[in-house]
């Protein structure tokens, strides 16, 4: 019986992990067709370790290499935790 829910863990293990490739591929599509082509960018910001430029009309963000100087990388979205308010109110709530 071990060994049936054994192998019908690792069936569900395995299907997940493909829907989850699966998922990633659609999402790097999906952004590679729906990303920002406006490139009408703001200065770079750097926040916790990554350096980011945001489009002015869209509010999509691109990653930017200080030491080159070049914006490169697809468009995607800031995740809620990178903006400017959460980061305020956060240490707002820690004083």
């Amino acid at each position: 019986m071990q060994n049936i829910a054994t192998i019908n863990q690792r069936r569900i293990e395995e299907h997940a992990e493909r829907t989850r490739a699966l998922n990633d591929a659609a999402k790097r599509l999906v952004q590679r067709v729906l990303g920002c082509w406006q490139h009408d960018l703001s200065r770079p910001f750097s926040h916790r370790g990554r350096t980011y430029r945001v489009c002015v009309k869209c509010g999509m963000a691109r990653d930017f290499n200080p030491v080159d100087w070049t914006t490169h990388g697809p468009s995607y979205r800031l995740p809620a935790s990178m903006g400017y308010d959460s980061s305020v109110s956060l240490q707002r709530k820690a004083a």
